[in-house]
């Protein structure tokens, strides 16, 4: 049955942000989704700062976004931090190539550390509450939780771990596992992008629309947000939908390495210990500082020479001179931006050429990564780049990826940083609207079986079992192999496993990963282990001779394995634990 409402939480590295649409309105005006507006000093926006304030309990929240941002300001300024828990773009953690624990932990501004567990389900349950409070005010009669389904989006470039420990901290708040969807940012966007009449060309401010891009039409989706850089190449198929034609790839090259740019280079004239102490003394000062240059980096572009005005509080005029011995003015005269950088009053004015320099070691990589994958086999023949995510929004990105690739359609959507968002709840209401993916990784589980000559994989670990036959082990048996194509819902070779004792109540085996496409032993170098699959026995009559059929099912944005007890013909979808 079709949800009543579909909610989205967008939870980002640097933003956050839920919407909704009400099933009836999707279905007569697709478009029409409601979202909230974020209020934080002069700043307005559909998705508030991924920041939240934790009470002493470490269990209760405080405040959350620019709120969190404001209040952990006064503890600071009371010298009461100490008392308080305060996490901002934390998000990171989970953007990890090896396995992610559910017991990981994180530090907050001042180094104590909480369980990531709790600083994630916290940020998810505001987000939530906020939510249910708007739909509230919108319903006459009480929403249940069947009338709402949830989606949750998470980078497409993250591993199976990290998008389950996103699950468990939604579920841990009380978002119903069944009634909950993992949707993949760029997957999102694009199709968001699909529904939306007309979208700005870069190139030369013309209309154009991606809903009436025909059959076959190849584009690649930059979602380019404030942690990672999201990549995909999708294809039209001739029913409409959406298919994927390479891996999800991409890099931690977003919007927040502009802002360590901007923070080392305020470091490289007053000095760490000066930025510290500004920190720790004048935290309202050193958020608006940042506040006030998300503005500006908005406006910087590759052609623009006008110099740049940055709003500099006195706070850190003062400190330097009780600590460096001399005023911010000396000091910058001093550095090597001595003739780049005036101090006007409360403000610096900086060349626009070293604003740009910024930028670019992340414009760069983000440029390199996609003209590297535009050479793929698979990707030739794409006709235009989709930007999105709030990075995208940057001239000094949008032009530097039209100048490189001058022959593409380069789109941004009007809203690029709210492209996730709502093309999330779009998903939800349409979760087949992505009929077919790429393995990211090739999947398998550890096997054995008996030794022969005509083995086919080269010699590896051969070894007299219990009974005295010679056996192969560590044998990488594969269900998926990376690069490979699955459709949605559609089920791998079936694979029969059974018990080797008569009294086992379960089997349990462990599933590898390989970032090569024909691994042949699980102690091979890239292959590791990722998680463990555990199918319950409940009828031990059977002993050894109880036969399960396992299917992996890997066309999702989740892996399933459908699990058949041959002697019942049960059939039940079992999840893999990736979290250990």
């Amino acid at each position: 049955m079709d949800p009543l409402v579909v909610v989205a939480i967008d939870f980002g590295t640097t933003y956050s942000g839920w919407a909704f649409s009400f099933r009836h309105e999707y279905e007569r005006d697709p478009i029409k989704v409601s979202s909230n507006i974020w209020q934080g000093g002069t700043l307005v926006s559909q998705k508030g700062p991924t920041c939240i304030l934790i009470k002493s309990d470490g269990k209760t929240t405080e405040s959350f976004g620019y709120d969190a941002e404001t209040k952990y300001a006064e503890k600071v300024e009371e010298n009461e931090q100490d008392q308080w828990f305060f996490f901002k773009r934390f998000k990171m953690l989970l953007f990890k190539d090896k396995g992610m624990k559910r017991n990981a932990t994180l530090e907050d501004e001042s180094g104590k550390k909480l369980p990531a567990m709790t600083v994630f389900a916290l940020s998810i349950e505001y987000l939530k509450k906020d939510v249910l409070e708007t739909l509230g005010k919108q319903v006459d009669t009480g929403l249940t939780v069947d009338d709402i389904h949830w989606v949750l989006t998470v980078p497409a470039i993250w591993n199976d771990a990290a998008k389950q420990f996103m699950r468990e901290a939604a579920q841990k708040v009380g978002i119903p596992g069944k009634k909950l969807r993992i949707c993949l940012e760029p997957e999102a966007a694009s199709i968001y992008c699909r529904h939306l009449p007309v979208s700005k060309s870069s190139a030369k401010g013309e209309k154009t629309s991606f809903a009436q891009f025909s059959s076959g039409t190849k584009y690649l989706v930059l979602d380019a947000g404030g942690g990672t850089v999201d990549i995909t190449v999708h294809e039209v198929t001739t029913s409409g939908e959406l298919k994927e034609l390479h891996k999800a790839s991409g890099g931690a090259w977003g919007g927040t390495k502009v802002d360590h740019a901007y923070e080392a280079f305020l470091t490289s004239f007053v000095g760490s210990e000066v930025i510290m102490k500004f920190k720790k003394k004048h935290m309202d000062d050193y958020i608006d500082v940042f506040r006030d240059f998300e503005i500006k980096k908005r406006q910087i572009s590759p052609t623009k020479q006008e110099k740049v005005t940055i709003r500099m509080p006195t706070s850190l005029s003062t400190l330097c001179s009780e600590m460096r011995s001399s005023d911010l003015k000396s000091l910058i005269l001093q550095s090597r931006f001595g003739g780049k950088v005036k101090v006007l009053s409360d403000k610096l004015r900086v060349d626009a050429d070293v604003v740009r320099e910024f930028f670019r070691p992340t414009v760069r990589n983000i440029i390199d990564h996609v003209a590297t994958l535009l050479k793929e086999p698979s990707v030739h023949g794409c006709a235009a780049i989709l930007m999105v995510g709030g990075f995208s929004a940057s001239p000094m990105l949008q032009e530097s990826v039209q100048a490189k690739f001058p022959n593409l359609r380069i789109i941004v959507p009007d809203e690029a940083g709210l492209a996730v968002l709502k093309g999330a709840v779009f998903f939800g209401h349409e979760p087949t609207a992505i009929t077919e993916r790429v393995c990211k990784y090739t999947y398998g589980t550890g096997t054995t079986h008996k030794y022969d000559e005509t083995c086919e994989h080269p010699k590896g670990r051969v070894e007299r079992d219990g009974n005295g036959d010679l056996r192969c082990y560590d044998i990488f048996s594969i269900h998926a192999r990376s690069g490979q194509s699955v459709k949605l819902n559609e089920e791998q070779p079936e694979q029969s496993y059974s018990p080797v004792s008569d009294d086992q109540t379960e089997i349990g085996f462990k599933i590898y990963s390989s970032s090569t496409a024909h691994p042949h032993f699980i102690t091979e170098e890239g292959c590791s282990l990722i998680g463990e699959l555990t199918i319950p026995i409940s009828d031990t009559s059977l002993g050894k001779n109880h036969k399960f059929g396992t299917s992996f099912i890997f066309g999702g944005t989740e892996i399933v394995v459908k699990v058949e007890d041959k002697a019942t013909g049960y059939v039940t979808h079992e999840s893999v634990n990736f979290l250990g």
